[in-house]
């Protein structure tokens, strides 16, 4: 099925089923989020070295 043809059967839906099926999709994707997020920090915290203070990070990248 196609994305089309699901955000057409989700068209059909009355108002609170659609609301359903949104909250659904959303809390979805905030758990697949937050699963890249974790992973990602364990990566970093897996890096040799020392921690550096936030605005010395922005400085070295170039945010400051």
């Amino acid at each position: 099925m196609s994305a089309t043809e699901i955000i057409s059967e989700i068209k059909k839906l009355s108002q609170p089923q659609q609301k359903k099926v949104f909250q659904f999709v959303d809390e979805k994707l905030r758990h697949a989020e937050d699963l890249a997020d974790n992973a990602a920090a364990e990566r970093a915290l897996a890096e040799p070295g020392e921690n550096i203070p936030w605005s010395e990070a922005r400085k070295k990248i170039g945010w400051a």
